[in-house]
């Protein structure tokens, strides 16, 4: 496999996406260039962490986002839920001034 895998800067290519993107066959290809030029283990292993590093990347930013958007979804309900509260307190009120009011003419003294 490895005469053809680079044989041409396509192949080469398909190669290195192949070993290093997806994974597969690592003990076909890599292996035996390490151990004939171990320098390049180095190449290999950097670009291995890079790709990992990356999709881990996307990955936690998905989690980010769905994490902010339900923040965001919280904060909201939180403040229907305060207004709520708010317009059931000045109902209440409001229907014990109208209580308090005696006479109807729809304002309070001091008598009242």
């Amino acid at each position: 496999r490895c005469e053809r895998a680079f044989s041409t800067v396509l192949h080469s290519n398909l190669t290195f996406l192949q070993q290093l993107v997806a994974g597969d066959s690592w003990g076909q290809i890599s292996i035996p260039i390490i151990e004939e030029e171990p320098a390049t283990a180095v190449i290999f292993l950097s670009v291995m962490t890079t790709i990992n590093l990356g999709l881990l990347n996307l990955i936690l930013t998905v989690i980010v986002d769905v994490a902010n958007s339900a923040r965001e979804q919280d904060v909201r309900q939180k403040l229907l839920d305060k207004e709520a509260e708010f317009q059931a307190a000045k109902n209440k009120l409001f229907n014990l001034c109208v209580l308090l009011d005696e006479d109807g003419s729809g304002t309070l003294t001091l008598d009242e």
